[in-house]
């Protein structure tokens, strides 16, 4: 059994370095795949993450008239907040709303000279409603309609955000579909050159099959060392891609986390934690595509 193994392994290894080349090209096209499909993966987390950092930006500001009692302001609250649309309300009170001005415009003398002529606080209470996704606008501003409140209502401000996620999905799904296509293209090419690679070995080695097959040789003793060298040929394609990935994800991770607003995106962090699963599962593909397109190449020779 071990004589068998080690048979098998040297064979493999010999397979690879006399057919340098085609290995070499072999495994520039399951690096290229692999590559190809993990930033597709990088993509969609991007896009997600983008589309998330957007919707906990969503706010509708409602600004109160001066002097509108408290008891009207809390019944907006409570109707706002029993809405499953909406994630968080906040109140500032007038005098909050004073300060704030102030603190903003402290360095402009003519608006706080217009503040001072005007005597007192002109400001009313505001609420801050956080809706859940950009699409719950309409029905929080629905809500706003209420005749209860309706009246002491002096201003709803809000901004559309729902054209920036509508962007960011056109152009995830059009750099998504192109990445599909070129993935398929490289798979295309991946099982031609394995299919040739493994044509070509046969071809060398045609005599010693034969003869193996006269002595009684199994066809699953002959098909081993080929398909030896296509998991070998996928583990290293699996090692190359995470030396070109990772350096990557970690060039990229502080630009994105500007964009989301944040310390960290966490876009290796999520490639760490799912490391095993997003590439295991890759290593299992390649070796399934690499050795049916083994036997399909192995096929004929097989008969002999």
């Amino acid at each position: 059994m071990l004589i068998s193994v080690y048979r098998t392994m040297k064979f493999a290894l010999q397979n690879f370095w006399r057919n340098f080349w085609l290995s070499f090209i072999t495994l520039t096209m399951l690096v290229l795949t692999l590559v190809t499909v993990n930033i597709l993966l990088v993509l969609n987390f991007m896009a997600d993450q983008a589309i998330q950092a957007v919707e906990d930006r969503v706010e509708v500001s409602v600004y109160f008239h001066a002097l509108t009692p408290q008891t009207t302001v809390d019944n907006a609250v409570t109707s706002l907040r029993v809405l499953p649309q909406v994630r968080d309300v906040a109140t500032i009170s007038a005098q909050e709303s004073l300060e704030k001005f102030e603190r903003r415009h402290a360095q402009d003398e003519m608006m706080m000279q217009s503040l001072e002529e005007i005597g007192g606080n002109p400001f009313g209470p505001s609420l801050v409603v956080k809706a859940q996704t950009v699409s719950d606008f309409e029905v929080i501003l629905q809500a706003l309609e209420n005749p209860q409140f309706r009246e002491d209502i002096r201003e709803k401000d809000f901004s559309d955000y729902q054209d920036i996620v509508t962007r960011i999905k056109t152009v995830t799904d059009r750099v998504r579909t192109f990445g599909i296509v070129l993935s398929g293209i490289f798979l295309l090419i991946v099982v031609l050159v394995v299919f040739n690679t493994v044509r070509m070995g046969l071809f060398i080695h045609r005599e010693e099959i034969g003869i193996m097959k006269l002595v009684g040789a199994s066809n699953n003793f002959i098909r081993a060392p080929f398909l030896l060298e296509m998991i070998l040929l996928s583990l290293l394609a699996i090692g190359v891609t995470l030396a070109i990935l990772f350096p990557m994800l970690a060039i990229l991770e502080p630009t994105f986390a500007v964009y989301v607003g944040g310390n960290s995106s966490g876009l290796v962090a999520h490639f760490t934690q799912n490391g095993l699963q997003i590439f295991g599962s890759q290593f299992l593909a390649l070796i399934l595509l690499t050795m049916i397109s083994t036997s399909m190449a192995m096929r004929k020779y097989l008969k002999v």
